[in-house]
């Protein structure tokens, strides 16, 4: 993955690619599929909050 800036539409697009991946990991470490998936929830909902702050989020995997 590049370091370029990616733009929301981009960003979001590729969180959800990457959401199934992301709920698996968070639901093995958290040991619950439902923390799991809260888990998911926040940490995209920080990354989107982030970028739209004008925060560079480079490596979104």
């Amino acid at each position: 993955m590049s370091t370029q800036k990616l733009d929301r539409p981009a960003l979001e697009a590729m969180l959800t690619g990457l959401r199934p991946k992301l709920h698996r990991y968070c639901a093995r470490m958290a040991g619950s599929v439902i923390d799991g998936e809260d888990i998911v929830q926040e940490t995209l909902l920080k990354a989107l909050q982030a970028l739209d702050g004008n925060a560079a989020v480079e490596r979104p995997e």
